[in-house]
């Protein structure tokens, strides 16, 4: 197999037939051939989807000889969803990209002839002019800078979901162990050769990205506790600022007494005094709860994902 496209589904996948249909037509273009099945290969993760995805499917791999599917048990996360993808993908060049085609299949082989050169281990698309809501743009962009400054790494801040690797690539990628997974944080950790292609960026046409605000700031966290713990140093120098201040503030008030001995203690600054160091004690609690239990998650070693069922496969 020379070429394998990963794409995970959660509850779109009645968006698939269109795609599988624009994705024939690009390969057949592309290889100049009508049966693309012995070239091509398209997986499709279900990852838990709570409609009829699975269904869905299941019927396009009769229909398209070059379609496998693999239903996932449950709902483990798009990028664990495309790691499996990526575990089970057999090509020369493995790809991802999304049922939703804001990176249309016809930008393919952009990466394809650019990788092919030999000059890259992975080529990522840029987006020349993003289509999508300025809202969605702003908070991708906003992202990606905050985790460049606390990654150490440097990400472009228009890069697309649209990307393509060699199997030396993809072979590294697959023997990493961790279960936290954030695909362009662990894309730039692996190092290699990368490259980058422009390409065209289309508005979503139909239905509606389950990525909601809440969920992109999830992610956020993930990815940022995930590659960094410069969180936890900016809260260490966080408490020393507040262990400063307030042993001025109290020679301030020792002062005050002495000088001063008739002006009564202000109630509201007590109280606000101690909401503040209160809320600081939760932050501080809170970061770090949450780096213990991303190693409670290492530590009991469980497998990245479960598979219930897989069509399609040799």
């Amino acid at each position: 197999m020379k070429y394998s496209f990963v794409v995970a589904i959660f509850n779109d996948g009645w968006l698939a037939r269109e795609f599988c249909m624009e994705f024939q037509r690009v390969f057949r273009q592309y290889l100049n051939t009508q049966g693309i099945e012995g070239t091509v290969e398209l997986i499709f993760v279900n990852d838990g989807s709570r409609i009829d995805s699975w269904q869905h499917l299941t019927e396009l791999v009769a229909e398209f000889p070059f379609v496998r599917t693999i239903d996932l048990s449950r709902n483990f996360g798009q990028h664990i969803a495309l790691s499996c993808g990526y575990m089970n993908a057999s090509g020369e060049f493995v790809g991802m990209l999304n049922v939703d085609m804001e990176d249309p299949p016809d930008q393919i082989p952009v990466l394809l002839d650019l990788i092919q050169k030999g000059d890259h281990d992975i080529v990522y698309g840029l987006r020349e002019d993003r289509k999508s809501p300025w809202i969605e743009s702003l908070t991708s962009k906003a992202f990606n800078l905050l985790l460049n400054k606390l990654t150490g790494h440097d990400l472009p801040l228009n890069i697309a979901t649209l990307r393509v690797m060699d199997r030396r690539f993809v072979d590294a990628y697959n023997s990493l162990t961790e279960k936290s997974r954030y695909i362009p944080g662990l894309e730039m950790w692996l190092g290699f050769r990368k490259g980058f292609a422009k390409i065209k960026h289309k508005q979503r046409a139909k239905g509606r990205s389950s990525y909601s605000f809440s969920k992109r700031l999830s992610m956020a966290i993930e990815a940022i506790i995930s590659f960094s713990d410069l969180p936890l140093r900016w809260l260490v120098k966080f408490g020393f600022l507040v262990s400063f201040l307030g042993f001025v503030l109290g020679l301030y008030w020792l002062a005050q007494k002495i000088l001063l001995p008739n002006v009564a203690a202000g109630f509201t600054s007590t109280i606000t005094l101690i909401i503040f160091f209160a809320g600081v004690q939760i932050i501080v609690a809170g970061f770090a709860g949450l780096y213990i239990g991303r190693v409670l998650k290492e530590v009991q070693n469980r497998p990245l994902y479960v598979i219930r069922e897989k069509l399609n496969f040799a």
